[in-house]
């Protein structure tokens, strides 16, 4: 295919899509090695076509050539990227060099970063300017270290949102000792000196830090001015005991269509970095700050800051996931009080969909076991959940077999565990499903054991519990916003409520 696509190319037929083509080959090490063969050093075709007068061919072949990977490209790549005339091409040079070793033009392409940083172009240039600023920084950054921040800042006093959904708000909300403590629509609010402690309280989703502006325009320029005002800088510079520049990622969350979303956003990172005198950096990857733009009602934008800069070890086990994991502040729920009194220490546990092993460890934390088994069906699930649990400092016995053909010499206290959705299972397999649980639960369980259940199928579980009597519903706690999720805790009729 690479041969033809390059005869077809000295003819000049049709250069685009020739060379498009050729561009999508390369991305293969065979097809460049295959190609190199062809050329046998004679690369006088592609190079001739860095002068084309269509740019999009000039385009084209510079990334052809850094496809190559040979650096005798680099002086006529760098030459004809200090030439060329359109904007909207220049990127397609920096890309292609950062295939190469650049060093003998680094200075000159230092040069020409520190001049866009610089430079404020025109409305119809920005865009041009914002994707060549992006490539020409990647190419310059990469393979360099840098100095990352620290949160530094653990004994001044913040205002802190600590996002939760509803049936979460007053069990992190009492899990807070010491400062002002506001429940808010999906959170709650503390004004507080002692932030340690908080890091650790395991059932909030995100920490957020709102800035001291009401609201903000949804008019780039403006937001971006806005956000420079306000004591974001000042907030980053308390936090981290410093005063340099941070990475940072600019988060819209929004009703407004993906394109005008990513518009919008690509425009007020790069005008925020302007106002702020460059002391704010936009990395789409390795940012250390989110600044987060929440749209309200009336369709001004609510600022919040999110930081990548604490020492955060609430859940820093959970190295390895699966796509049906669980969150792990929902896992933790019991863990921040949902139950009235803890369950039985030193109990045998058992959780028969155990995935990486979240529920288990967090059962642990609230209350150490005597013993613990996972099982689950899927081989992968079960590596990460060994891998999770050493981590953590935890024994589990997991094992990788069906639940329902699980057999053992004693009897569990107790089994924890998320329900797995219903994936490719009909409705009616599902319901099935679920009887099999029951039914499977109470061969497992002591006299005096219970469930405790995390399921999106409320119906499923309530079908059971008029079915089976020696099952008994003792508390429920809805888990999101939607009533879709739900904690079931289900005890043997012959147990004591809790």
């Amino acid at each position: 295919m690479v041969k033809e696509q390059y005869e077809s190319l000295k003819t000049g037929g049709n250069l685009r899509k020739d060379l498009i083509a050729l561009k999508q080959e390369l991305k293969q090490e065979e097809s460049r090695q295959e190609l190199l063969e062809i050329l046998k050093g004679d690369y006088t075709v592609l190079l001739d076509l860095l002068c084309h007068e269509d740019a999009k061919v000039r385009g084209n072949a510079a990334v052809v050539l850094g496809r190559l990977k040979q650096n005798e490209f680099v002086a006529p790549l760098y030459e004809t990227y200090g030439k060329e005339q359109k904007l909207f091409v220049k990127s397609s040079y920096l890309s292609a060099l950062s295939e190469l070793d650049i060093s003998s033009c680094r200075a000159g392409l230092e040069e020409r970063l520190n001049s866009l940083e610089h430079y404020k172009p025109k409305e119809e240039e920005e865009k041009h300017i914002r994707e060549e600023l992006k490539v020409l920084r990647n190419l310059l950054h990469t393979g360099q270290s840098r100095q990352k921040h620290r949160f530094r800042g653990y004994d001044e006093t913040y205002e802190l949102i600590l996002t939760t959904g509803k049936q979460y708000q007053k069990i992190t909300a009492s899990q807070v000792h010491g400062g002002k403590i506001t429940i808010l629509k999906s959170g709650v609010r503390v004004i507080t000196s002692h932030i340690r402690p908080i890091l650790k309280i395991p059932t909030y989703g995100e920490l957020l830090f709102p800035l001291n502006i009401g609201k903000v325009e949804p008019d780039p320029g403006q937001a971006a001015r806005a956000l420079a005002q306000s004591d974001l800088m000042e907030l980053l510079d308390r936090a981290h005991k410093a005063e340099d520049s941070y990475y940072f990622r600019l988060g819209v969350h929004s009703r407004m269509p993906l394109d005008k979303r990513s518009d919008f956003a690509g425009k007020c990172a790069f005008a925020l970095e302007r106002e702020t005198g460059r002391r704010l950096y936009n990395s789409t990857s390795d940012y250390e700050v989110e600044i987060r733009l929440t749209e309200r009602k009336d369709g001004t934008f609510l600022p919040l800051v999110k930081l990548y800069t604490f020492g955060e070890n609430r859940f820093a086990y959970r190295k390895r996931t699966v796509a049906a994991s669980i969150r792990p502040e929902q896992a933790a729920f019991p863990r921040g009080g949902a139950w009235r009194k803890k369950p039985g220490e030193r109990a045998q546990i058992l959780d028969p969909f155990c995935g990486v092993g979240t529920m288990l460890i967090e059962r642990d934390r609230l209350c150490p076991a005597r013993v613990m088994y996972g099982i689950d069906i899927f081989g992968e699930a079960i590596d990460g959940a060994r891998e999770n649990t050493a981590l953590a400092g935890k024994t589990v016995n997991f094992i990788q077999r069906d639940f329902f053909a699980f057999q053992h010499d004693y009897l569990f206290d107790e089994i924890i565990t998320n329900m797995p959705d219903r994936g490719r299972r009909t409705r009616e397999e599902h319901d099935l499903f679920y009887g099999d649980f029951f039914a499977k639960a109470k061969e497992v369980l002591t006299e005096q054991g219970r469930i405790i259940l995390y399921s999106n199928e409320k119906n499923y579980v309530k079908k059971q519990l008029r079915l089976r009597k020696e099952f008994i519903l003792l508390q429920e706690y809805s888990m999101d916003e939607k009533g879709i999720y739900s904690l079931f805790i289900i005890g043997k009729r012959n147990c004591d409520r809790l």
